[in-house]
């Protein structure tokens, strides 16, 4: 009687498990970048995190110029072509030399 009903329990839970997942969202992908991208974003991170700026609330962008590459941060509710900073957390920039990933300049973006 005992395996009867430790086999009923068992299968109870199986199969309420596959329906639980048959229902769930698939995963929702944040990001997908190069892995080239990945140690720009690593050598700007000190200074994102000198000015304790949270990453969380920023779009993250990463331009290759010639000699340098810029790692950026806007808002959420950044508006292109905008002068000044309406949006509710400054921009941020990171100029890094692509030489030697040394941080040329950093400053706020207006």
């Amino acid at each position: 009687m005992k395996r009867f009903v430790c086999a009923a329990v068992l299968g109870i839970s199986i199969l309420g498990w596959r329906e639980l997942l048959a229902q769930s969202k698939p995963p929702k992908v944040m990001a997908e970048f190069t892995g080239a991208s990945l140690k720009w974003i690593h050598a700007a991170e000190p200074e994102f995190q000198r000015k304790k700026l949270d990453l969380d609330k920023y779009i993250v962008s990463v331009v290759e110029q010639e000699d340098s590459v810029m790692v950026g941060l806007r808002s959420f509710d950044s508006v292109e072509a905008t002068r000044g900073s309406p949006e509710s957390h400054p921009g941020y920039e990171v100029e890094i030399r692509k030489k030697d990933l040394k941080v040329v300049r950093s400053n706020y973006i207006r």
